[in-house]
């Protein structure tokens, strides 16, 4: 036991007094003249007999009341068990992603746990806390408490490994101090890998619970079908929970409608719809469903933009029958240059670069595609049956390309794909070993080994890639090759001219890093700008001869339309969308374990670390039995004769 104020404790030296009083205490006696002497005696013992037991008890409740009257004014208190922890750290993780868009008992999720905070955390107290997307430390729970309200919901998801160790490092390995976590989630998709944190720290989970779980959403979009004014637009749509209704699906451009109808939802339902659609161009698309489960997955946005045609040049006109019907105008902008006059300035424009079986490779023209290479141009080579494979080599070790050496003149079979390779990963639904192979009658060995797009039935590469050239190693002439007149020769072609300049997908998803290339000629010190109706940034971007490249990696923020500007030159529009991972209400209850305690709420938990934090002080007590003890003073004056 311990003590607020122990230098009072030398008052307990009144208690000398009372047992002075009552061990001196001197009495008068008074004669009186009695007749019968053996009755005298016997009162006389009888009144000293009374006497001396109430005196000890008077004595003994005075003594008592004096000492607990010190006592508490002492002010004695046991430490707690944390005594000797000199301060407490506290670090709190508030998920902040789209599925505490619920609404539980108290209202959304997010926004409940942020009024509870608000009210929990003193304006005096330091205290760390972090979200998906964000991280406050250690600023006072004044300034925390203007953060806490700007906080806004983030298409991150952080694992609890990425939540534990963050809590680790914001905590630290200071001794003397009474560590604290405190995370505050739905704990969708944690639920089986919660663990408490090591270290000596103590981790608080407050489970935040959804009251609806059903849910209905939009999974995805595409378009199955394009042509001049016509867009056919594949709709996918589901729901979890019991859900047994007809909803609404309607498809805006904007705030204009285009089409509506009603689906039929049901538990577990997955479903698709077609809206045939009199437009092919639709920049400010959205697809809306009405329910009243999590509203981000009730929209989404997409966009169809007007593309200008890939600019493909190839150089040689031998046999370019293929080219012209594979690159047709409503996509590509096709240019055939004769080997003997080949134009620099469209070469330096193109996108997409073939060399057509080339005979020679002058230096002029190896110079001019490095360069255009390094633009960031997608550049294809086709080798001739018979030519000057030096002038090839000189390109292909600038480009540090394996080297073409001795033409092989055997007849080889084009047996394997990757079908995970970008240019066949969108082509074939399962691999394919049955189809009819094509072949060659020759092509040239390579230096080193490289690993294949197409390989012969030997392994080596008939076709290859590194960066952004392709090498074919052998012609393509119907001489050589009837690789023309098989399927793959169409998928090939028109999905590396689909690589020179990235389509633009129908959406992207906000959170997911990618690249997107589009056709821009910038000039020194200028960039390209992403605005939306809210927000407008700088995006991370590459700028070359006739494109640039954008990177997206934690911008942007929110769903929504985002418009690529040019100064005020509108370029292209983007779609972004939450991911569809947080739609689903359905949740498992934390079990508490050794060290990981499960709260009901925020306000619970912070009690309990309060509490644990607090000594045990009986100056309460002390003054209640001072009370006690002063009655049974009085009540054995007054009633013990």
């Amino acid at each position: 036991m311990y003590f607020k104020h122990p230098e009072l404790l030398y008052a307990l030296v009144v208690l000398v007094i009372p047992i002075l009083v009552h061990l001196f205490q001197l009495r008068k006696f008074k004669t009186t003249p009695f007749t019968n002497v053996r009755f005298l005696k016997k009162a006389v013992l009888q009144t000293r007999q009374s006497s001396r037991l109430k005196k000890f008890l008077v004595l003994c409740t005075r003594l008592l009341m004096l000492t607990c009257l010190v006592l508490a004014f002492s002010q004695p208190y046991f430490p707690p068990a944390s005594a000797t922890v000199e301060e407490t750290k506290t670090v709190i993780y508030l998920d902040n992603s789209y599925s505490m868009q619920a609404r539980g008992k108290n209202g959304i999720l997010l926004k409940r746990s942020v009024q509870d905070l608000l009210e929990n955390i003193a304006e005096d107290e330091e205290v760390t806390l972090f979200t998906n997307n964000e991280e406050f430390r250690n600023i006072p729970g004044s300034t925390l408490r203007e953060r806490l309200q700007e906080i806004e919901f983030a298409p991150e998801e952080l694992s609890w490994e990425t939540v534990a160790l963050k809590a680790n490092n914001l905590i630290g390995s200071a001794e003397n101090l009474q560590k604290n976590f405190i995370a505050i989630s739905d704990f969708q998709h944690l639920q089986d890998s919660v663990i408490s944190l090591k270290n000596g720290i103590f981790t608080h989970l407050v489970q935040l619970i959804s009251e609806r779980v059903d849910n209905a959403m939009i999974d995805s979009a595409w378009v199955t079908n394009a042509g001049l004014n016509q867009t056919a637009l594949q709709v996918s749509f589901s729901a979890v929970g019991d859900r047994q209704e007809e909803i609404a699906l309607g498809i805006y451009d904007g705030d204009r409608m285009l089409a509506r109808k009603t689906v039929k939802l049901q538990e577990g339902t997955e479903g698709n719809t077609t809206f045939n659609l009199d437009t092919d161009v639709i920049p400010d698309g959205r697809i809306e469903i009405e329910d009243n489960g999590l509203q981000f997955d009730n929209r989404l946005y997409f966009s169809i933009n007007e593309i200008p045609p890939v600019k493909v040049v190839a150089i040689g006109d031998r046999e370019v029958d293929y080219l012209q019907r594979i690159y047709g105008p409503d996509e590509f902008e096709l240019t055939i240059l004769p080997e003997n006059n080949v134009d620099y300035n469209a070469l330096s424009r193109a996108n997409l670069v073939i060399l057509n079986e080339l005979n020679q490779l002058p230096f002029a023209l190896i110079s001019s595609l490095q360069q255009v290479i390094e633009d960031r141009a997608v550049v294809v080579i086709i080798p001739p049956t018979q030519g000057k494979n030096e002038d090839y080599n000189v390109l292909l070790r600038n480009l540090n390309l394996p080297l073409f050496e001795d033409l092989n003149i055997q007849d080889k079979l084009i047996t394997d794909i990757s079908f995970e390779h970008p240019l066949y990963s969108s082509v074939f639904n399962e691999k394919v070993t049955n189809f009819e192979y094509p072949g060659v009658q020759s092509s040239y060995l390579l230096n080193r080994s490289v690993p294949g797009i197409l390989e012969y039935q030997n392994g080596a590469p008939f076709l290859f890639q590194q960066d952004n050239v392709f090498v074919f190693t052998a012609a393509l002439n119907r001489e050589n090759s009837n690789f023309k007149n098989s399927p793959l020769i169409v998928p090939t072609f028109y999905n590396i001219g689909n690589l020179a300049i990235s389509r633009p997908s129908l959406y992207n998803v906000l959170g997911k890093p990618q690249k997107i290339s589009l056709q821009a000629e910038l000039q020194k010190d200028e960039i390209l700008k992403l605005s939306s109706s809210e927000s407008t940034f700088i995006p991370q971007q590459q700028s070359f001869r006739n494109k640039v490249e954008l990177t997206l990696d934690d911008l942007p923020k929110t769903p929504g339309h985002y418009k690529v500007l040019q100064d005020e030159k509108l370029l292209r529009t983007f779609s972004f969308n939450v991911p569809r991972s947080e739609s689903d209400p359905l949740l498992n209850r934390l079990q508490g374990q050794e060290d990981l305690l499960v709260h009901e709420n925020i306000s619970e938990a912070f009690s309990f670390i309060k509490s644990a934090n607090e000594v045990d002080s009986f100056w309460k007590w002390f003054v209640i039995f001072t009370l006690v003890f002063l009655l049974a003073e009085i009540l054995i004056l007054k009633f013990l004769k």
